[in-house]
């Protein structure tokens, strides 16, 4: 190969622009190659790479073989649409055939959509649409990074587009990504000086300026010195820094940030070190993951009376079912000014018979959600609060504080359960099984899919063993079971079971391993099933275990946040139960009590015959994910929210190709007829030429308002002053020139629409 034919493979603008071009996309792309995007499995994520290599790729040919901004963004947009999918695929599915990738990808987002949108359900077990998402977001950058150096020789976009990209990405995960900052400012500093020496270069070539080569190597030196220079120091005082001075500007944006997290996080995968705005958060809904994620970290400092048992601190209760999760539902807010009682009138209204009263004292550290922590029942606080109930009766869903990391004071009742006069195991025996209507209908379905085989079998199983219908014995006997080391093994993280059920109890059931969140949700889940005649109501509770306690101070650490369960017993109300083995929660001491004659049961109850369960059939069509009864709101609008967005995504779609269609022009284009409407399109957004104006002045003129736009205003301003006063004709070539340009002007003259407002004003 000879020496011009190396040199004309070499870029215009040099191997090194290539290769800092390339590396800033490789940067974000191993920045989000991060387990907690994808549940936990770093494999998913690791053809990023690729998709950042790909589409550097396609910019680059397309700036190099002279298509427009737009041929080679469509190009891409093709490519990407072909390739992202197969590399999706063998992501989910390593070894499979193109076809089948493509079909792996295909397939697993639209069930993904087909859960969140139609089927109602809170969350999906489908993974394959994240690393669609990812590929999605990393080429895209990659592409215009590239093709806003080599095709608009502006490096400064593609430096702050992908740039935000990766700071976005270290808002969202604790993942220490300080070296790729580090690195993506050096690249970007060097491309910055690179590109500048370019265009610099060219100047002092066309203006035969010395020796371009010594003048371009001492501004590199210089910059490459002040590169290393700037990036030691940051570090350094990245070391050394005692000072967090936007801390106080944060701090009051933090509430908005979690309700914002808790929104999203339906919609996302939750995996290791995912950001939610805190150590802990308890939102409208509880998600089920792969990994239960907690820290030493002090969560919040409770002053208590001294004489106070170990309380559980509870938070928020959860009615539905949705197979990977619960979520509270048809959630009604009611403001309650400071000291009001906030459940009175309402059905958990707490009976003085049956609770003390506590007051305690919360002062939150890293405990950021606005959820009121309380043990027992919260009657009042010293501040105005959201009360959230749920149903015509208002059963107890939470509380929510007017801001987040502020301490306050609470008075609650809490269950006299050491009190075998008030509340015994006989006393509970006995109790009705007359529920209330609105209890059957909100605390006893079973979703459809939720109890498959290994469930089942696991149902049985514990029936057999009780022997009994009695609601409080089988309470008993679940807990029992389920606490039992021998039975099941606790383990925070279960990112190693394959499970293809969507349900979480049928995983638990089939693995035997989980966290409180398994543990719980089965137990709530099968007792609701247990006796389908007159099934028992349950529900899941999220809150803290009893902390540490020195004097009156009680310290909870995030580690101790934990889920259970409730049973509601008429006449005593909800009883908790804490079926979580492996020594992490407490089992339930209720006194037996003196005997007590059974209460009638009611027309449903069960004739002592117990049933045999068997798991739903699936051909059986599916509900809208609470599992039968009464229709969620919440779910119904969640279906409408995905619905509107896929319409108004359509519709975007739809308006783009019109839009690409009406640019135009396609055929051929006179210079009067482009000059013609160039001058329309300025005049009506407020920039019509002026009557002293030359040509030239005028387009220079728009020239300064849109920069972008100034070699396509230079092209339409040539041809119209050839055409005019050097009576020229224009041949093909030039004609299509014309045509190109006024085709991309009607776009680009836009932005006068937003110099419009500034020429106002400085008027």
């Amino acid at each position: 190969m000879t020496v011009s034919t190396r040199r004309s493979l070499r870029p215009e603008e040099g191997w090194l622009t290539l290769g800092l071009v390339l590396l800033l996309p490789l940067v974000v792309a191993s920045a989000l190659d991060d387990p907690a995007w994808v549940n936990g499995r770093p494999a998913l994520t690791d053809g990023l790479a690729w998709c950042a290599v790909l589409a550097v790729a396609v910019a680059f040919v397309g700036a190099k073989s002279g298509w427009g901004r737009w041929t080679t963004h469509l190009v891409g947009a093709v490519f990407a649409a072909l390739l992202i999918p197969i590399i999706a695929g063998w992501a989910e599915a390593p070894g499979s055939s193109i076809g089948e990738a493509f079909r792996i990808t295909a397939s697993g987002s639209v069930q993904a959509y087909l859960d969140l949108a139609w089927r109602g359900r809170q969350f999906t077990s489908q993974e394959v649409h994240y690393i669609l998402v990812l590929g999605i977001l990393v080429w895209a950058t990659s592409q215009f990074t590239a093709y806003s150096v080599f095709g608009h020789r502006r490096p400064l976009g593609g430096v702050i587009v992908t740039g935000l990209v990766l700071l976005a990405n270290m808002a969202l995960t604790d993942k220490d990504e300080l070296p790729y900052l580090v690195l993506f400012a050096a690249a970007s500093l060097l491309l910055l000086i690179e590109m500048h020496v370019f265009e610099e270069r060219s100047t002092w070539i066309r203006r035969q300026i010395g020796d371009p080569g010594a003048i371009s190597g001492l501004y590199l030196r210089g910059g490459a010195v002040f590169i290393v220079l700037a990036v030691v120091g940051s570090l350094a005082l990245t070391q050394r820094a005692a000072s967090a001075p936007l801390a106080t500007a944060w701090r009051g944006f933090t509430p908005q940030l979690v309700e914002w997290g808790e929104t999203l996080s339906r919609l996302f995968p939750s995996g290791p070190n995912v950001r939610s705005g805190g150590s802990v958060v308890f939102g409208s809904s509880a998600r089920i993951v792969d990994r239960w994620f907690s820290d030493d970290g002090v969560a919040f400092t409770a002053t208590v009376p001294a004489a106070q048992v170990p309380i559980y601190w509870r938070a928020a209760t959860y009615d539905a079912f949705v197979l990977s999760g619960w979520q509270q539902t048809d959630v009604t807010t009611v403001p309650v000014a400071a000291g009001t009682p906030l459940l009175s009138g309402t059905a958990e209204d707490p009976s003085p018979d049956l609770t003390t009263p506590v007051k305690v004292s919360v002062t939150p550290d890293t405990f950021v959600d606005r959820s009121l922590l309380s043990p027992g029942t919260p009657v009042a606080v010293n501040t105005a609060t959201d009360v959230l109930l749920t149903g015509d009766a208002g059963w107890f869903e939470g509380v929510d504080l007017p801001s987040s990391g502020v301490p306050y004071t609470v008075e609650a009742r809490v269950l006299r359960l050491s009190d075998q006069d008030v509340i015994s195991a006989n006393r509970l025996r006995a109790a009705s099984r007359d529920y209330p209507q609105e209890i059957l209908d909100r605390y006893t379905q079973v979703p459809p899919d939720a109890i498959g085989p290994e469930a089942a079998k696991l149902l049985n199983t514990i029936l057999n063993q009780a022997r009994t219908d009695n609601p409080y014995d089988l309470a008993v006997a679940f807990e029992l079971y389920l606490r039992n080391n021998a039975n099941f093994t606790y383990t925070t993280d279960v990112r190693d079971v394959d499970c293809s059920s969507p349900s979480a109890v049928e995983c638990f059931a089939s693995s035997r391993r989980g966290y409180c969140l398994h543990y719980a949700s089965t137990m709530a889940i099968l007792l609701r099933a247990a006796l389908p005649d007159n099934p028992i109501p349950t529900r899941l509770v999220q809150g803290f275990l009893p902390g540490t306690r020195i004097g009156n101070v009680e310290t909870v650490t995030n580690r101790d946040a934990h889920a259970w369960v409730e049973v509601y017993f008429p006449g005593y109300g909800w009883i908790p139960f804490d079926p979580t083995g492996g020594g992490v929660g407490l089992p339930s001491v209720i006194q037996t009590g003196p005997p007590v004659p059974s209460a009638t049961p009611g027309s449903g109850a069960s004739g002592g015959v117990l049933p045999v369960i068997t798991p739903r059939p699936p051909n059986l069509p599916e509900d809208n994910g609470t599992g039968g009864g009464q229709a969620s709101t919440s779910l119904t609008a969640d279906r409408t929210t995905y619905i509107v967005i896929t319409v108004l995504l359509a519709l975007l779609v739809g308006g783009l190709a019109l839009a690409a269609w009406l640019r135009g022009p396609r055929g051929e284009v006179s210079p009067d007829a482009a000059w013609g409407t160039l001058s329309r399109i300025a005049a009506r957004l407020g920039f019509a030429p002026r009557p002293t104006q030359t040509v030239y002045e005028y387009a220079a003129s728009l020239g300064e308002l849109v920069p972008v736009a100034r070699p396509d205003l230079e092209i339409v301003a040539d041809a119209k002053v050839e055409t005019d006063y050097a009576k020229l004709r224009l041949g093909g070539d030039r004609l299509r020139e014309v045509r190109d340009a006024t085709r991309r002007l009607r776009v680009s003259m836009l932005r006068l629409a937003l110099r419009r407002g500034r020429r106002r004003r400085r008027r």
